[in-house]
């Protein structure tokens, strides 16, 4: 397993134990890896600074490596992971995670720190075993021993070599590239970027252009806050990764334009379109996601021109052929999120791919009734599994013949474009790894 070098922390308790909370909150409470280390970070008082690198590092580095790292703990227990509650085996964990990939942490600082964190936090009667396996794996540290095996689950591996291999890039770099943390990217709503890039250089805020493809409004962050910024408290400027941007983007809506946003969820496609001018129709089946998404688009000063609660799977109760565009985020595994969302490689089944991928179809079948003739339609899939995204696609042109493959004018798209003409984006990119297709409705 190939990993990025690991930045200088200091040792310290607090940080382990706010990074203890988040994990415990991922795996016991089912929330996701960026709630819980948000909790973390800030509750009760916020972190700052090294102590705040350091949870981030321990609560991805232990979601990313949690498989090779169970592996190495259980090879140091008499009766492997058998028993061991959630929460010793967190700290053990963290425990592993310092000693295994924290060069700049002794060992010794490691072993001592977990131990500590297990008074704090364990029953009495689980502190001596946490301390004698952690003992165990500081000895087969310094012996040369290390977590050994592949952090992917193997169904998950095996999609991601299909995705390098489709695309003529190389496996390993394409496993490795998607074990690393994601970038922060910066999206200008409303293409107004000139002044978004101004106001983000008054205050501070470093960015960087993109190097793979221009996606238009769209930086790197360099460092700085963006959410300490004017420009991100009226929505002027969104944290989106490159990939969600570009499936916006590539969509092209105008001023004016009517526009369904199906799967809307809290509505960050559908602020960045109706910046845009366009009149934006968000649908979703969660009616609490769509009071965040009217929140959202008012709060920045771009209302949406209606909500509708409905499942996208079922016929819509909207006039057919009345939309000049129509997005469709479909519901998803969500593995190309992997890198900022560690957890979904734990959580997900491949058993998972055919029935999202059924649910896909059904809402491409009935949102595509919406798209005038002449109009566009893209559907995409934050996910780079073949059962996510081409395969699906390919089936709904061999039935709709009315529908074609329509890549636009705009030449930033090419780079991302595949053989077929539909965007896939990967880690190696630095992106979020995004299917999506934009088709036009001929009649």
């Amino acid at each position: 397993m190939a990993h990025a070098p690991r930045p200088r922390l200091p040792v310290g308790l607090e940080p382990r134990r706010r990074a203890f909370s988040a994990l415990v909150a991922v795996e016991g409470q089912g929330l996701g890896t960026q709630q819980a280390l948000r909790d973390a970070l800030d509750l009760p008082t916020p972190l700052e600074g090294p102590d705040r690198a350091l949870v981030s590092e321990l609560v991805y580095g232990v979601e990313r490596c949690r498989r090779p790292l169970d592996r190495w703990i259980a090879a140091a227990c008499a009766r492997g992971l058998y028993q061991i509650d959630l929460e010793a085996l967190t700290v053990l964990r963290l425990g592993a995670y310092q000693l295994a990939w924290l060069d700049r942490v002794p060992a010794f600082a490691a072993v001592d720190t977990a131990t500590e964190l297990a008074r704090q936090q364990l029953p009495h009667g689980r502190i001596a075993f946490v301390h004698g396996v952690l003992r165990e794996l500081g000895r087969r540290h310094a012996a040369g021993d290390r977590p050994t095996g592949d952090e992917w689950p193997a169904w998950i591996g095996q999609r991601l070599d299909l995705l390098a291999n489709d695309l003529g890039l190389d496996p390993q770099a394409m496993r490795d590239a998607a074990g690393q943390p994601a970038p922060l990217y910066l999206h200008a709503v409303g293409g107004a970027s000139e002044a978004a890039e101004a106001e983000l250089q008054e205050a501070g805020v470093p960015f960087e252009a993109l190097t793979v493809a221009a996606v238009p409004g769209v930086w790197r962050s360099a460092g700085g806050s963006l959410f300490a910024t004017q420009a991100f408290a009226t929505r002027r400027v969104i944290a989106q990764d490159a990939a969600s941007a570009a499936v916006v983007e590539w969509l092209g809506a105008k001023a004016g334009d009517r526009v369904a946003d199906v799967a809307a969820g809290r509505g960050v496609k559908s602020l960045c379109l109706a910046a845009r001018g366009a009149k934006v129709t968000a649908i979703d089946v969660g009616a609490d996601k769509l009071l965040d998404a009217k929140a959202l688009c008012e709060q920045a000063g771009f209302p949406l021109e209606a909500v509708v609660v409905a499942d996208a799977s079922q016929p819509l109760d909207l006039p057919a052929r009345s939309f000049d565009a129509v997005l469709i985020d479909a519901p998803c595994t969500a593995l190309g999120t992997i890198r900022r969302r560690p957890e979904v490689r734990h959580r997900r089944r491949a058993a998972d791919l055919l029935r999202l991928a059924d649910l896909q179809r059904r809402i491409l079948e009935q949102a595509a009734e919406l798209c005038r003739p002449g109009g566009t339609l893209v559907f995409a899939t934050c996910s780079f599994a073949p059962e996510e995204g081409p395969l699906t696609v390919a089936e709904f042109l061999r039935d709709h013949k009315e529908f074609e493959r329509d890549t636009g004018d705009a030449p930033w798209i090419a780079p991302l474009l595949d053989r077929h003409g539909d965007l896939r984006t990967t880690p190696l990119h630095d992106m979020d790894a995004f299917f999506a297709t934009r088709l036009k409705r001929k009649k």
